[in-house]
């Protein structure tokens, strides 16, 4: 897995265009369950939600996961200016190496189950992170959003072993040497993507340097649409 929420993208594309082929009445909200329920309890990959909810309505979300599954959609009104300096400041960067998440994320669901006191503080603090990055971003506060970044990347190590290898700790370190202002994994960790925020005037050197080090990075665009599927007359 890459931490980018491919596999559940793609479950959500195929619910997307099973709805157009049926002409089902079912909206984002309808695929990306759909889509949970085909990906977590019939095929039994463990993992959250989010993938699924970000992938099927697309654009910059807040997203709320409340009890009796029950989930709330609230589209972020971020000005262009803000989205324009977001991309700008972004860098994502492939370790090289693909990982099983499902590992992690069981040890993650064990310290969760058990009542373990780290995993319960740590969870705790990526939560809080959430609202708080809601809030940096509708400020266009990189610097701010870089910040806490840090300190999730920090919370989320605590979580479960094997979230960071020494190919994330190199790569990361190595960016931060290099300028970024911060960063984290992206997804559960193990190895795929690794996200910063620097300034825009360093961020080619930071992908010039972090692609000589053997990483894959490169720059990333904000998308607006969800999943999209269509008919073809024939």
């Amino acid at each position: 897995g890459s931490g980018l929420g491919s596999s559940s993208a793609l479950v959500v594309a195929l619910v997307e265009a099973f709805r157009v082929a049926l002409d089902l009445p079912l909206g984002p909200g309808d695929v990306a369950r759909l889509a949970f329920d085909i990906e977590r309890r019939k095929l039994g990959l463990d993992g959250g939600r989010q993938d699924q909810y970000a992938a099927a309505f697309g654009g910059v979300n807040f997203l709320e996961f409340l009890a009796d599954d029950k989930v709330v959609v609230s589209p972020l009104r971020v000005p262009r200016a803000y989205l324009n300096e977001f991309e700008s400041s972004l860098v994502i960067c492939f370790t090289g190496q693909s990982r099983r998440s499902d590992t992690i994320i069981k040890e993650q669901i064990e310290g969760l189950v058990g009542l373990n006191a780290e995993t319960l503080d740590s969870m705790h603090q990526l939560k809080a992170d959430a609202a708080l990055m809601r809030d940096a971003l509708l400020r266009g506060d990189m610097r701010d959003m870089a910040a806490i970044l840090m300190r999730s990347w920090s919370a989320k190590k605590r979580t479960a072993s094997g979230v960071a290898t020494d190919a994330v700790d190199r790569l990361f370190d190595l960016a931060i040497r290099e300028g970024a202002w911060g960063g984290k994994v992206s997804g559960a960790g193990g190895g795929g993507f690794l996200m910063f925020f620097t300034d825009p005037e360093n961020r080619y050197h930071l992908i010039s340097t972090l692609n000589a080090a053997g990483g894959q990075a490169s720059s990333a665009k904000v998308t607006f649409e969800g999943a999209e599927a269509w008919s073809v007359p024939r």
